[in-house]
């Protein structure tokens, strides 16, 4: 059975950093990604399959070969306030899908994820882009979170790639986002929590700052290499700019499946998907029944199976151990122990490199 794999690579990193941007819906751009045989639209507020207009969903092989109707990230934290008062917060991304609850202010305002100014070439005349690594006329003039670089502030004409001023994939998306537009409980007239009001604000130190004070930076990577060739990785980094600690937060995908769609055409393929979650492999996948698109005019070929899985959150990303465990189901029970940094192979990285 043929079968199209995206997998979704999050890193979940809580840091703390005083830093500010503007964010919203200004910032609106969305591209492409089509390095290898998956190729799908996708926005810089947070979603993959989306804007619905006349590019690929989430398509495998040919472009009308669509199976996503969206992906989205959502963070939530638990929030302690004076008084033994207690409340959570999911952010979640602006989506595109029926709903009877949108995370919206009564006129209409997303509480949501929202893009951030800098991260792209805002010439709209040369550029409508997220940046993307193949395309240098998508770039900013400089990159907002390189400026402290004391060898070259802003890392002007270099692409911000995850290892430095290099590409790691063939093709690469980056862009950032933040929870300040979500206003839910930063005011007290936009709540009610056991009752009253809470105005909330996540940094002691900068007072306009809203939401739970955090960003999230988000990169698209894509190989032809024979054995990546159907796959996309997301790898999101999430950052915690205020001062209130979160002792308690969670994060997950809203992934909605589309298997037959092309483009912003609804030949209504979607009522005969379904969805597995395979328990051993950590990997959520989904079909359809009985593997016929023929509603769908402009599909081409055999129906494949679009699969999502989360791959590594690591806990300590720079001592280079195993810090959640995950790895040992596939090291050999022969071994008996951890890994330890002697496992590891080293390299020093000079300033410039």
């Amino acid at each position: 059975m043929e079968k199209i794999l995206m997998f979704f690579l999050l890193s979940f990193v809580i840091l703390f950093e005083q830093a500010g941007a503007q964010s919203g819906s200004l910032y609106y751009r969305s591209s492409v990604h089509n390095g290898n045989r998956v190729k799908t639209v996708f926005g810089n507020w947070g979603v993959i399959g989306q804007p619905v207009d006349s590019r690929p969903r989430g398509a495998w092989k040919y472009e009308t070969n669509g199976y996503i109707g969206d992906v989205s990230l959502f963070v939530g934290a638990e929030v302690n306030m004076p008084n033994n008062v207690k409340f959570h917060s999911v952010v979640t991304c602006p989506v595109a899908r029926p709903t009877k609850n949108p995370d919206a202010s009564p006129s209409g305002d997303p509480w949501t994820f929202m893009p951030v100014a800098g991260y792209f070439n805002p010439d709209p005349d040369k550029n409508k882009s997220i940046a993307m690594n193949d395309d240098p006329n998508s770039w900013p003039a400089q990159w907002p979170d390189k400026m402290n670089d004391p060898t070259d502030p802003g890392w002007a004409g270099s692409w911000n790639g995850y290892f430095g001023k290099r590409a790691s994939a063939n093709q690469e998306s980056y862009f950032v986002m933040d929870d300040n537009n979500d206003l839910r409980f930063n005011y007290a007239g936009n709540n009610t929590v056991n009752g009253i009001g809470v105005a909330f604000k996540p940094d002691s130190l900068n007072p306009s700052r809203n939401g739970l004070g955090l960003s999230v930076s988000v990169r698209g990577m894509q190989w032809n290499q024979t054995l990546a060739q159907d796959n996309i990785f997301w790898l999101y980094e999430i950052t915690n700019h205020g001062t209130t600690t979160y002792n308690r937060a969670v994060f997950g995908m809203l992934v909605g499946t589309y298997v037959g769609v092309t483009g912003n055409t609804d030949f209504k393929e979607y009522d005969d998907d379904w969805s597995f979650y395979d328990v051993r492999e950590n990997i959520t996948y989904t079909g359809d029944y009985p593997r016929n698109n023929s509603r769908n005019p402009f599909w081409v070929g055999p129906v494949g199976m679009v699969g999502y899985a989360f791959l590594e959150s690591p806990g300590n990303p720079y001592d280079a151990i195993d810090n959640d465990g995950d790895v040992d189901k596939w090291v050999p029970a022969s071994l008996n122990r951890k890994f330890a940094s002697s496992d590891f192979d080293s390299t020093l990285v000079k300033a410039g490199d």
